[in-house]
């Protein structure tokens, strides 16, 4: 009997300790079990210095695009096993999509023209313009899209091209968010003819991030992530402001749209008593889509309305995120949250829980 009884206590310990050692972090009808480990990977197998954007190929692996010089991408299960790097030469890996091209589904590679040596920040870092390419999944460049200086718009948008992320319309052309260089949005046919540009530094500061909604009526919102200004704005194809929603608080990346919500990674948030942007301070945004409003901010503090307006939002004492970048919503709502400067980790996962 004592030999059962302290089997017993010996099994309550285990199971207790299991659970204390699973997070659920977000907020009521959007919480999340953290596994941070999802990645089946060690640095020695395919090292990363940021995991800065992911998409699911039409075989339902998880791609995530690195600017590790020896590792552009990173290919997983959504069960976290490791399948492959692809080694391509391409640098500042910062944003990515998946694209059709003559019956061939291929990568969008954008460089966001921040070149790091393999020792990461230490050393000779590279600033200058970047690129948009198209890559296959073996890592063959097809084609890199002229800038549009290359084009003679420099007159216009000025000599910078420093890219952060792209979108594919219905109609197979690509939108390209010029987030560290102009805030122009270009919209590029497969073939690289330049069909239009908007934005601008008056209307976006930090297009950091692009999506479409797609809506009842056939016709696309572009989502534009205007980052430093703590804001998510929505435009007609043709450029025409259509829609701002406000994010008091949180710099918040691409918006990435999932059924009945919404989602956004936060790079940084503010403190409360201070106002000021702290350091390491990132989480994630959840919103209902049809209400636009934030019903979860899994690694923060609870989202509160007053008025009908969002009260400014901040990182949870216990947040598992530093800096949430891009990410990533399967079908059965998990997320995947690439970071950026977050000790060189590689993404996590967050699993819906009841």
């Amino acid at each position: 009997m004592k030999i059962y009884a302290a089997l017993w206590i010996a099994l309550s310990v285990v199971s207790s300790t299991v659970f204390a050692e699973t997070e659920i972090i977000g907020h009521g009808p959007a919480r999340y079990e953290v596994n941070a480990d999802w990645a089946k990977v060690t640095p020695d197998e395919a090292p990363v210095i940021n995991a800065h954007a992911l998409a699911e190929s039409s075989e339902g692996q998880i791609y995530v695009v690195t600017d590790h010089p020896d590792n552009c991408f990173l290919v997983f299960e959504k069960s976290g096993e490791f399948v492959r790097s692809i080694s391509s030469p391409l640098y500042g890996g910062h944003g990515m999509d998946f694209i059709t091209r003559d019956g061939e589904e291929v990568i969008i590679h954008v460089d966001c023209g921040w070149h790091f040596p393999v020792e990461g920040f230490k050393g000779s870092i590279r600033n200058g313009n970047g690129a948009v390419s198209l890559v296959t999944k073996e890592g063959k460049v097809l084609k890199v899209f002229p800038s549009p200086q290359d084009l003679g718009l420099a007159a216009e948008v000025g000599p910078k091209f420093k890219p952060c992320d792209v979108a594919v319309t219905k109609d197979n052309t690509i939108l390209v968010a010029d987030g560290y260089g102009s805030n122009y949005v270009f919209e590029y046919s497969l073939d690289g003819k330049l069909l239009n540009h908007w934005g601008g530094s008056l209307t976006l500061k930090g297009a950091h991030g692009i999506s479409i909604e797609s809506r009842e009526d056939g016709s696309e919102l572009i989502w534009v992530a205007s980052r430093s200004e703590k804001k998510a704005k929505a435009f007609s194809r043709e450029g025409e402001l259509v829609e701002t929603l406000e994010f008091p608080g949180a710099f918040a990346g691409q918006l990435f749209v999932r059924g009945d919500r919404m989602y956004s990674a936060v790079c940084w948030s503010e403190s409360p008593d201070t106002g000021k942007r702290g350091k390491d301070s990132g989480f994630v945004l959840v919103l209902d889509r049809k209400t636009r409003k934030v019903i979860s901010a899994p690694g923060g503090e609870m989202p509160t309305y007053e008025n009908g307006k969002l009260n400014p939002m901040t990182q949870a004492e216990s947040s598992p995120f530093l800096h949430g970048h891009d990410l990533y919503v399967d079908k059965d709502g998990a997320i995947y949250v690439g970071e950026w400067n977050a000790q060189r980790r590689y993404p996590t996962k967050l699993t819906p829980v009841e």
